[in-house]
């Protein structure tokens, strides 16, 4: 979410803060003392998470991110988790986004398919 090479720039600015964090938490990365305060300010939680967690529910407003946030999530579970420990040979991994309709599945799909495009690699199907 902040590499300057792959999606910063679909992330920048202050209101993305507080999703940083709350990722953070959720694959259980390191947090500063200003990530820490957040944490603690919205889980009332004094410490982070030591181990990610397998499973996360976010309560989260009308225009909160939560689609940017789930294509984002889509992305990197994808393409930078190794899930060889678990497919057989041949197999193909596959990461499902569950939507509500197919509204909702087109708007996440298009912000997958936008950072993915962006990305500094070979080109993406269009």
């Amino acid at each position: 979410m902040d590499h300057p090479a792959l999606f910063r720039s679909h992330f920048d600015g202050a209101s993305w803060d507080r999703w940083k964090v709350a990722l953070k938490a959720l694959f259980a990365l390191p947090m500063d003392d200003a990530d820490l305060a957040t944490f603690a300010e919205h889980t009332g939680r004094a410490a982070a998470p030591a181990v990610p967690f397998r499973e996360a529910a976010w309560v989260v407003g009308r225009r909160g991110g939560k689609s940017r946030i789930l294509a984002l999530l889509a992305v990197f579970v994808g393409c930078f988790v190794d899930h060889a420990p678990h497919l057989a040979a041949g197999e193909l991994a596959t990461v499902a986004v569950i939507a509500a309709d197919r509204r909702q599945a087109r708007v996440v799909l298009r912000y997958i398919l936008g950072l993915l495009r962006s990305a500094p690699c070979p080109p993406w199907p269009r």
